[in-house]
């Protein structure tokens, strides 16, 4: 239900209203805190880490977090660096915690806009992926990858493969990008506070690795951006711009995967995922394109569905 509801608002609001709603949505919380807690109750980051020792298995090399701070509250009594902390030790060292360090243009999502009187630096420029992922980013060590809208940040022995090249990638999400990597590699996606089909960016990657065998075509307009480097180093950058009349609902995922390759449950009244394998995400996605099924809608096997931008 609380999908359908969010995919309705996609639809018949703006981005500008949209974000006023989830403004109110977080005032409308801190008032309810006091009710809230005594619901849901409270619990700390060791309970956190300990919630996941119980639902991951050990076998990944990679753990990729989508996260939402805000829904954490007013249950969670921690700070958004002690989660951090507890996630980077929850990986150890033989493990690579990686969270998504993008900038979709500001309050107006507007990149072209935004990257207009500004350059992407990948030292400073901050993450709009919320407190948690903008902490990691500025934690010792970490690396980021230097792509404008699709950066990640890594920490751990695999660091310096997920982030490397990213800006002479085929695309931000192609085979050749730290999403490749994640793809190829044993990668577990997890959801703190987030639901599946608000921000699973992995589901794209079945796009860009069908390149012209997607049975979708956009027409992406672009910007110049000016890129830089840890060194200083400046790159004149052409960024691919999403194609806004794509209708994207995720919810096709529920029925591609199975109930063990998307688990889906509550922590305190907190929306939480795990996706064990991200490999798998586009493998299913790549198979049910063929049949016409994709996470733009449905299109009649042999036909190409073409959007114009």
């Amino acid at each position: 239900m609380r999908a359908g509801v969010r995919a309705m608002l996609r639809r018949c609001l703006s981005q500008q209203r949209r974000v006023e709603l989830k403004r109110l949505h977080s005032v409308g919380r801190k008032k309810l805190a006091p009710v809230l807690s005594v619901i849901h109750g409270t619990f700390s980051a060791d309970d956190v880490v300990a919630e996941l020792a119980h639902r991951l298995s050990g076998d990944f090399e990679i753990l990729m977090v989508h996260s939402s701070f805000d829904e954490f509250l007013p249950m969670y009594k921690g700070t958004a660096k002690e989660l951090v902390n507890a996630l980077i030790d929850f990986c150890g060292p033989e493990r690579t915690l990686v969270m998504p360090s993008f900038v979709m243009g500001g309050r107006s999502y507007d990149s072209s806009s935004y990257f207009r009187t500004r350059p992407f630096d990948v030292r400073y420029t901050p993450s709009e992926m919320g407190l948690i992922a903008e902490i990691f980013r500025r934690m010792p060590n970490v690396s980021r990858s230097l792509h404008p809208t699709c950066s990640l940040c890594a920490l751990g022995p695999l660091a310096k493969e997920v982030t490397a090249g990213h800006h002479v990638s085929r695309t931000g999400l192609s085979p050749d990008s730290p999403f490749g990597v994640m793809t190829r590699r044993p990668t577990a996606i997890l959801g703190l506070g987030v639901e599946y089909y608000r921000c699973l960016t992995h589901a794209h990657t079945a796009t860009h690795q069908m390149g012209d065998e997607y049975p979708i075509k956009f027409v992406h307009p672009s910007t110049q951006v000016t890129l830089i480097d840890y060194d200083g180093t400046h790159y004149d950058y052409t960024l691919g711009l999403p194609d806004r009349t794509a209708k994207l609902d995720l919810r096709v995922l529920w029925s591609i995967l199975s109930k063990e390759e998307l688990v889906e449950w509550r922590f305190h009244g907190i929306p939480m995922f795990v996706v064990p394998q991200a490999g798998v995400v586009t493998e299913r996605l790549v198979e049910a394109a063929r049949r016409g099924v994709t996470i733009h809608g449905k299109v009649p096997v042999g036909n190409q569905s073409i959007l114009a931008g």
